[in-house]
């Protein structure tokens, strides 16, 4: 389990033991108030206060296929050459794909011979 995963689950058992769960749930039933808005709400609070898991959420998106590089920039709050820094720092080697080299010359080709007049 990563550090980002043991630290949400020990904050939210601790929140079960208090009973916000159950402060939570009564709130948006008396209020009328939708409880997953409440949720992504008091997450994106949280992340605030904790931007290195915000990041550190960002990069295992990523990572794990979830979300492209440029969301995964936007998800951490940085932008896109940043984030790559930052995985560069972590020592995480982004792969990236290209043409091959055989298409790659043909078309280098076809540009010198259409710019010959």
């Amino acid at each position: 389990m990563s550090t980002i995963a043991k630290n949400l689950d020990e904050e939210s058992k601790s929140m079960r033991r208090g009973g916000f769960a159950e402060i939570l749930e009564d709130l948006a039933e008396e209020e009328k108030l939708n409880i997953e808005e409440i949720k992504e709400e008091a997450l994106r609070i949280y992340f605030n206060l904790r931007p290195e898991l915000k990041l550190e959420g960002a990069i295992i998106s990523y990572l794990k296929g979830k979300c492209s590089l440029s969301r995964a920039a936007e998800l951490a709050g940085v932008i896109v050459p940043e984030f790559k820094e930052i995985l560069a720092s972590k020592g995480i080697i982004r792969e990236t794909e290209g043409k091959e080299v055989p298409e790659m010359d043909r078309k280098i080709k076809e540009v010198f011979l259409s710019m010959r007049i």
